[in-house]
């Protein structure tokens, strides 16, 4: 643990590489073949599917945020995965995709309700999910139950994400209740877990009474507040104590009622 703070400051926040501490540290000395045995495999960057592949059956819809940041040299750090995307030309260039299995699954009884909380490009797996519910109210002719959205942005003017498509949603009555949480355009900060306190009793009655499945996409941080909004709402509105609301809590993680997909 020592030197932790310091290597956060100074290599994490700094976007420090391992080409940057070659120049930083020109003493260092070595033969290429052992140079690269020492240089970790560049990990795979995972992505929610944002579109369903009922509605888009030879397409896969994803929603990436490009990473750039100013560091403090006046160099500018680029993501490697969302910046190689941003920067592949259409329909010239071929990109490499490996799926795997997503936790996130509608219940076989669409009927029930479901309640969707994604922030940021955290909405991802949401729009898949609501195109998915339109699909089955006008294609298969099934009745859905509702729908409720919690998406959250610093400035509706910069990163409303899909903000016409929610709304067209909300026409064709397949988006009952939307409730967005612009962080920065008042003085004190709102997040979505703010908002889902503040309908403690609506959610609790979807949640309890009427057998809601709740999704959540977005940082491990406001997933975390996020389950620890809904433990507060089962103790206040349910009445559990803490050991029942434990219990409650893994019910509807072990029955896919509460799914979960967070990134660092």
């Amino acid at each position: 643990k020592e030197g932790k703070p310091e290597y956060r400051e100074k290599i994490m926040d700094g976007h420090v590489g391992i080409l940057d501490l070659l120049r930083l540290c020109p003493s260092i000395q070595m033969s290429l073949e052992h140079f690269l045995s020492l240089c970790p495999k560049l990990l795979p960057r995972f992505y929610t599917i944002s579109s369903s592949s009922s509605v888009h059956p030879k397409s896969v819809h994803l929603t990436v945020a490009v990473t750039e940041t100013q560091r403090k040299d006046g160099t500018v750090f680029q993501g490697v995965c969302s910046s190689y995307l941003a920067d592949t030309k259409k329909n010239t260039e071929m990109v490499r995709v490996f799926c795997r299995d997503s936790t996130f699954r509608l219940d076989k009884d669409s009927t029930r309700p479901v309640i969707l909380i994604g922030p940021g490009t955290g909405i991802a797996p949401m729009r898949a999910l609501l195109q998915e519910r339109l699909y089955q109210k006008e294609q298969l002719q099934l009745p859905v139950g509702p729908n409720v959205l919690y998406f959250g942005c610093k400035k509706q003017s910069e990163d409303y994400l899909y903000k016409e498509e929610l709304e067209e949603f909300q026409q064709k009555n397949i988006l009952n209740q939307l409730y967005v949480a612009f962080s920065r355009e008042q003085k004190e900060k709102v997040y979505v877990q703010n908002l889902l306190s503040k309908n403690s009793k609506e959610t609790w009655d979807l949640i309890h009474n009427k057998t809601a499945s709740i999704y959540v996409c977005g940082g491990v941080r406001m997933g975390n507040d996020v389950h620890e909004t809904i433990k507060s709402i089962c103790t206040g509105e349910g009445g559990m104590s803490a050991a029942d609301t434990h219990e409650y809590m893994s019910g509807l993680a072990k029955d896919g009622r509460f799914v979960q997909e967070l990134w660092a």
